[in-house]
C-alpha cells in the first residue's frame, strides 16, 4: 500500500465537495448526491483523511493506509445515494483513528498527542450525531473542534521545542477544554457565546506563542507559511465574533462556517501543503513556489467577498464568491500537482548526470 493510491481518492473527495458546494448555490454539476452531502465530503471525505494519512504514514506497516483509504471511498456511496453507508463508512474510520491516536499516547506520552485524541473523539461523536439525527448543525460544532484541536495538536508538534513553558501550554489545555465544554452546553443557554470565547481564546494564544512571527522574518517558504498562519489565526478571530452576532445575519450561518472552514482551516492546509506532501511522499522535492502567494490572496479577497455578502443577504455575489473559493482552491492543488511533476523530473535528471 503506498500514498500515492490514497492521494487521488483525497483529491476526488475535495473536488466532490467543492462541486457539491457549487450545486448548493444553483450551479448545476452532474454530481449526484454530492450536494446533500456537501459538509461530510468536506470534513470527512477530504479534511479527516488528509489528517488520517498524514498519521499513517509514520507507521512501519503500510496497512494502516487503508484507514484514510476507506474513509475517502466514503465518496462512492454518496454518489450512489447511499449516504447512510458513508456515514457508517465515516464513523468506523473515526473510531478508528480514535484508536490510532490512543496508541500514540501509550507509545510516546505528548501533550499533542493527548489533543489529537480529543480531536478524534469529537470527529466521532459528530458522525454519530449526523448519522442518528441526520441534521448537520448537530454535527457541525463537533466537527469545528475536531479541526481546532488537530490544528492546535499540530502546532504544538511543531513548535515542540520553543521556549513554552508548561503554565502556557495548560492555558492552552484549558480553553480547549472550555471549547470542548461548550458544545455540550445547549444554545439557548449561551453555549454558543462560550464556544465564540474559546475560539477567541485559542486565537489569542496561538498569536502570542505559535513559532509564525519567528518565521515570518525568514524569506521564502518560512514567510510565505508564516503569513498563512498568521491570516488563519486571524479568521479564527473573525468566525468567534460570526458566531456572537451571526442572528444579526442575513446569511450569519453561512460567513460563520465558511470563515471557520475556508479562512481558519483552507489557510492551514495552504500554508503546511508544501511542508506536508514531500513528507507524505518521502521525497526531498521543494514545492513551495512565489504563485502560491496569488492562490492566497485570491482565496482571501474571494472570502472576504463572501462573508459580505452573507452580511448584507446579497444572493448573486455570495454566488460569485463561492464560485472564486472552490476555483481557487483547485487552482492552488493544480498547481502543486504540476510542480511535483517538475519537481520528480528535476530529481531524475540530476540523478542521471
Amino acid at each position: 500500500m503506498k500514498t500515492a493510491y490514497v492521494l487521488p481518492l483525497i483529491v476526488g473527495s475535495l473536488l466532490a465537495a467543492i462541486f457539491g458546494g457549487w450545486e448548493r448555490m444553483g450551479i448545476h454539476l452532474p454530481v449526484p448526491g454530492a450536494a446533500a452531502a456537501h459538509g461530510a465530503l468536506m470534513v470527512n471525505s477530504f479534511l479527516a483523511s488528509l489528517i488520517f494519512l498524514e498519521r499513517a504514514v509514520t507507521f512501519r506497516s503500510k496497512i494502516i493506509l487503508l484507514l484514510p483509504m476507506v474513509n475517502a471511498l466514503s465518496i462512492a456511496a454518496v454518489m450512489a445515494g447511499r449516504h447512510d453507508i458513508a456515514q457508517l463508512i465515516n464513523i468506523a474510520c473515526s473510531l478508528g483513528f480514535l484508536v490510532m491516536c490512543g496508541h500514540f499516547i501509550h507509545r510516546y506520552k505528548e501533550l499533542y498527542y493527548y489533543v489529537f485524541f480529543a480531536a478524534a473523539f469529537c470527529l466521532l461523536t459528530g458522525n454519530v450525531l449526523l448519522y442518528r439525527t441526520a441534521l448537520y448543525p448537530a454535527a457541525v460544532t463537533w466537527w469545528m473542534l475536531f479541526l481546532l484541536f488537530t490544528i492546535v495538536a499540530e502546532r504544538l508538534e511543531l513548535t515542540a521545542f520553543l521556549p513554552v513553558s508548561a503554565a502556557k501550554k495548560k492555558l492552552l489545555i484549558a480553553v480547549l477544554s472550555v471549547a470542548l465544554l461548550s458544545a455540550l452546553i445547549p444554545f439557548h443557554l449561551n453555549g454558543k457565546l462560550v464556544f465564540a470565547l474559546a475560539l477567541m481564546a485559542t486565537a489569542a494564544w496561538l498569536l502570542k506563542y505559535d513559532m509564525a512571527f519567528r518565521s515570518i522574518k525568514v524569506k521564502g517558504q518560512h514567510r510565505y507559511s508564516a503569513t498563512l498562519l498568521i491570516t488563519g489565526y486571524g479568521w479564527l478571530v473573525a468566525t468567534a465574533v460570526l458566531i456572537a452576532i451571526e442572528e444579526q445575519l442575513s446569511l450569519g450561518y453561512d460567513a460563520v462556517l465558511h470563515s471557520f472552514f475556508i479562512g481558519f482551516v483552507f489557510s492551514m492546509i495552504f500554508s503546511h501543503a508544501p511542508i506536508i506532501l514531500p513528507a507524505l511522499m518521502k521525497k526531498p522535492l521543494k514545492i513551495y513556489r512565489p504563485i502560491l502567494y496569488a492562490w492566497f490572496v485570491l482565496l482571501q479577497l474571494s472570502l472576504i467577498t463572501r462573508v459580505i455578502a452573507d452580511i448584507n443577504g446579497n444572493i448573486s455575489l455570495r454566488k460569485a464568491a463561492g464560485l472564486t473559493n472552490g476555483t481557487v482552491m483547485i487552482l492552488f492543488f493544480l498547481t502543486i500537482a504540476v510542480t511535483i511533476v517538475l519537481e520528480r523530473w528535476r530529481i531524475k535528471r540530476l540523478s542521471k548526470t
